[in-house]
């Protein structure tokens, strides 16, 4: 583990069938296909806060035409033995993680890496890279999916619906809690005495069990959550290979 840095009445009626589909790929072209990020990431490592910069600018301008980026940024935690503990870190991201090293045959995880639907990772501060990924990831509509979330006496319950839950026989929905515009002074490690900023930090997430059959999943809301910096992120990812489905994002009503 370390550091690496620097996809008849028939006929009469065909023009009528043609208009239909025309205007359904007009319609296509003029969406935007939501592409999950995943950014895995430390603040334990020098190299990660141009990722993290990266995935921020990718979050707030939306800069590739006809993609959607819907980002979680999880923090890992092996390199929290280098003096600096990530108060975002995770044990859960760090397992997650070696399951996307297991599916992209790594010899070993890395920090900065970035995921993009669950099909190709890169190293986090290769914007050229990731950018050419995500104009490829759209090319493949995904079916839709609609997230509520609503929050009450200090706790957060969200549910998934909609065709996206049907993609795959073998797939599972989770769910997770993001926040935006944090910012953490780092005493001591390899970023101490630095400034670190970070968006789509993921504070919660879990697995709603099978697609097809998921069940509405509740938090309880930390007080130290900011609400308004809230967002609540859904995903129905493959079983197999890893591969995102679907993906839709909302923020959380009281």
């Amino acid at each position: 583990m370390g550091s690496k840095g620097s996809r008849g009445l028939v006929l009469a009626g065909l023009p009528v069938l043609i208009a239909l589909f025309a205007g359904f790929g007009e319609a296509q072209r003029g969406t935007r296909v939501p592409v999950l990020v995943e950014l895995f990431t430390s603040e334990g490592c020098n190299s990660c806060p141009p990722a993290d910069q990266l995935l921020e600018e990718l979050l707030q301008e939306q800069p590739i035409d006809g993609v959607q980026v819907v980002v979680l940024s999880e923090h890992v935690t092996y390199w929290d033995h280098q003096g600096w503990k990530d108060p975002f870190g995770a044990q859960q991201f760090t397992a997650r993680q070696q399951q996307y090293g297991l599916r992209f045959n790594l010899d070993s995880i890395y920090t900065p890496q970035l995921v993009i639907d669950g099909a190709t990772e890169f190293v986090g501060s290769d914007r050229r890279s990731i950018e050419r990924a995500l104009r490829s990831a759209a090319k493949q509509v995904k079916p839709a999916l609609a997230l509520s979330a609503t929050e009450s006496n200090g706790t957060l319950t969200m549910a998934a619906s909609g065709p996206g839950l049907a993609a795959e026989d073998d797939a599972e929905l989770w769910l997770a809690v993001t926040e935006d515009g944090l910012a953490v002074d780092v005493k001591r490690g390899e970023n101490a005495n630095k400034t670190l900023k970070h968006s789509g930090v993921v504070r919660f997430l879990r697995s709603g069990g099978d697609a097809k059959s998921a069940k509405p999943v509740t938090v309880t809301l930390d007080p130290a959550w900011r609400r308004d910096h809230l967002r609540v992120v859904g995903f129905v990812q493959s079983r197999k290979n890893k591969k995102v489905l679907s993906v839709a994002f909302t923020n959380p009503r009281t």
